[in-house]
């Protein structure tokens, strides 16, 4: 993948699992994808309305990956990316078309000419007011200006004498952020100064635990932290012995420690390592073996070592003495070792799902497509899951899909695992059987989407699907669940043709919860 542009529908299926897929054609479908952009050739943004207004980023990296990024708490990978690139793909030529400056993208330096000469003719009052509007659109480009030297610590030590509860820790880490944001964008501050004033901050940092009522948002700070502190410290250029004094300061870091942050402080040594000596380095004098309470902790750690500076050899050969079976596998297929990677998969005494997903990609690297596709049935059949029984229907001829799908749905039925039998038959086309194995379910997303498709022939099943679901969301809260019923309700007096339904879900709800006043306005609406 070079571009957006390039982009198609099979570049993405793999992306999102089945159900995020399809919630995100659901969103395509229904006009939610708003404010489409194509920003440079490598970069897609976009609004999907859900819940909330959500701000969508597609980009392609260096290495042809597809990046997907979303404000909503899923982050990425969800139904509101796959919405918006399924609104790109099958309408690009709009797109590309509403954006003709951006058909042939100029060079990076004829970019940065052109905008130089822009902003040059602009006053220093314009040129204020466009950053104030930029930060207002990208808030965190704020954190490019308000990070300066000496101040970091006293930033810091202000932020921890205050006690932060729950409900307010969200404004401290945004504090927090916009510091080490503003650090790692600021490479012109880069100095054995602010070394020094990230080592005094690091203090407060790990000693102020007591006044952080948090869910582990404080060691996920702390884990950046510190693997900028070690790259700053690198980039310095350091000594050989400089090195030894900051291991041995990075050492006193993990005594001072009282609260299990050593897999965070440990950043620092990962972002400090650059070559072979260096892994030798941490070896010889942090003598951190104590601080882990696994080993297996920090023989991965020394496996990270031997990725991030591409030692290859030592790579596998340390991933093969301690046993970690999956990475020593991936770094051979990685390699070219395929022979090698299969040898060692059928190796493998305990059955294992991740072994066998290497099995099926050596396999058909090889050109063994056949024993790929029956390991692939096991996989599916084995652990039900929806991704890899689809998968297998993709590759298997009508007359193998029919004996696979019988036998995993025979699997399915003796565990009772009846949600995997009634996707089965959703994907399958058959809503009807899909409906039979739906009734003990709970899945609110796969229910409303089995309930579309049974509003033509089975409007009746349909409306009992969502009055499931009206009672479902009344009893998971107040606010946008009660709009939730309500919009669902609504939906049932719509499909419902004799209205009986509709009458009996409605008066159910009214009596059941009667008390409950801000539900009963919006029913009353209906």
């Amino acid at each position: 993948m070079e571009t957006i542009k390039n982009i198609e529908i099979e570049d993405i299926e793999e992306l999102f699992d089945s159900e995020i897929f399809e919630r995100g054609e659901e969103y395509f479908e229904e006009g939610l994808v708003k404010e489409v952009e194509l920003i440079d050739e490598k970069t897609l943004s976009g609004s999907v309305i859900g819940n909330d207004k959500y701000r969508v980023t597609i980009s392609v990296d260096s290495d042809g990956d597809i990046i997907c990024d979303c404000s909503c708490p899923c982050d990425f990978n969800c139904k509101h990316a796959a919405a918006l690139l399924l609104k790109w793909i099958k309408e690009k030529n709009n797109y590309l078309t509403k954006n003709n400056s951006k058909k042939n993208y100029p060079s990076n330096s004829g970019k940065e000419e052109n905008l130089q000469d822009i902003l040059s003719r602009k006053t220093n009052e314009e040129l204020i007011n466009l950053i104030i509007e930029f930060i207002k659109r990208e808030p965190q480009l704020k954190s490019l200006i308000i990070i300066r030297k000496n101040e970091i610590f006293s930033k810091v030590k202000r932020l921890f004498s205050n006690f932060w509860e729950w409900n307010e820790i969200q404004t401290l880490f945004s504090e927090l952020n916009l510091i080490l944001d503003g650090l790692e964008r600021n490479k012109s501050l880069w100095s054995r100064e602010i070394i020094n004033e990230m080592e005094k901050t690091s203090l407060v940092l790990i000693g102020g635990q007591d006044n952080v009522h948090d869910n582990g948002e404080l060691g996920d700070f702390l884990n950046s932290w510190f693997e900028l502190y070690g790259e700053i410290f690198a980039s310095l250029n350091p000594s050989k012995d400089e090195k030894k004094k900051f291991i041995l300061k990075i050492k006193k870091l993990f005594d001072k420690d009282e609260y299990g942050f050593e897999g965070d402080i440990e950043r620092a040594l990962f972002g400090m390592c650059k070559s072979k000596d260096d892994i030798k380095l941490i070896k010889e004098n942090c003598n951190i073996e104590k601080e882990y309470s696994e080993e297996k902790d920090l023989d991965r750690f020394y496996l990270e070592l031997y990725e991030k500076i591409g030692a290859d050899k030592e790579y596998i050969a340390f991933a093969k003495e301690k046993g970690f079976s999956i990475e020593y596998v991936d770094k051979l297929i990685s390699l070219g070792g395929l022979k090698e990677a299969l040898e060692e998969c059928n190796k493998q005494k305990e059955y294992s799902v991740e072994i066998e997903e290497r099995k099926i990609k050596i396999l058909n690297q090889i050109g063994k497509k056949s024993e790929a596709k029956t390991v692939l049935f096991e996989l599916a059949k084995s652990t039900c899951s929806l991704d890899y029984i689809l998968k297998l229907k993709k590759e298997s001829s009508s007359e193998e899909w029919e004996k696979y799908k019988n036998e995993i749905i025979e699997k399915a039925k003796k565990t009772r695992r009846n949600q995997i039998v009634s996707k089965i038959y959703y994907h399958e086309g058959d809503y009807l059987k899909a409906y039979e194995y739906s009734k003990t379910l709970t899945n609110s997303e796969y229910l409303e989407l089995l309930s579309k498709k049974l509003i033509i022939g089975y409007p009746n099943y349909a409306s009992l699907i969502l009055g499931k679901l009206v009672f479902q969301w009344i009893s998971s809260g107040s606010g946008y669940p009660y709009k939730k019923a309500g919009k669902l309700l609504k939906e049932i007096k719509k499909i419902d043709n004799s209205g009986s339904i509709y009458v009996r879900i409605k008066k159910e709800v009214i009596a059941k919860h009667k008390k409950k006043y801000s539900l009963m306005n919006i029913i009353e609406k209906i």
